[in-house]
């Protein structure tokens, strides 16, 4: 039976269970995001914390959690710029569910409340993302959620000395 999931933001001062589980994601899933463990891994506590108090719909992101029981077992993010030619676009970025958790649906919430998010943004019309080609997972949840392939980076991600095609996906945010 699936427990209740909750889709929250994080105040700051729970900033270590958000650095257990992008370092978990960083490290069990190193295909599938541009920064790695070793580099997120030395951060100094003061990153942890200032990432999670910019995270809140202001300052160009917003991170989404995913909490069972209160434990966080996946997380989900968006960026936009403050510049006035990039303004209406965000980009999806850190999704990412506990091995354990997978298939239940859980990655669907977070998508569907970060997309529900983002579409109050009166600024936002594009939203756009990019992933490991290799990632068939995750590229079909992305097009159940409307992203279509735009155009692809060969080579574009190294991984202990293994190269990765990204692909690029966009979806529009329907106007209200």
């Amino acid at each position: 039976m699936v427990k209740a999931v909750k889709i929250i933001s994080l105040p700051p001062e729970r900033w270590p269970e958000a650095k257990r589980l992008r370092l978990e994601a960083l490290r069990g899933a190193p295909t599938a995001f541009a920064s790695s463990f070793a580099d997120e891994e030395a951060f100094v506590d003061e990153i942890w914390i200032a990432r999670l108090r910019s995270a809140f719909k202001r300052d160009g992101n917003l991170t989404l959690y995913a909490e069972v029981e209160g434990e966080l077992i996946g997380m989900a993010g968006a960026g936009w710029s403050a510049k006035a030619k990039l303004r209406h676009v965000a980009e999806v970025y850190s999704v990412y569910i506990s091995p354990a958790r997978r298939g239940l649906g859980i990655a669907s919430q977070l998508m569907r409340r970060l997309l529900d998010e983002l579409s109050t943004l009166p600024q936002l019309e594009k939203v756009c993302l990019t992933v490991n080609r290799a990632g068939q997972p995750a590229i079909s949840l992305y097009q159940r959620f409307g992203f279509e392939k735009v155009g692809m980076a060969r080579r574009e991600l190294c991984v202990d000395g293994q190269y990765y095609d990204l692909l690029y996906m966009e979806r529009f945010l329907e106007s209200g």
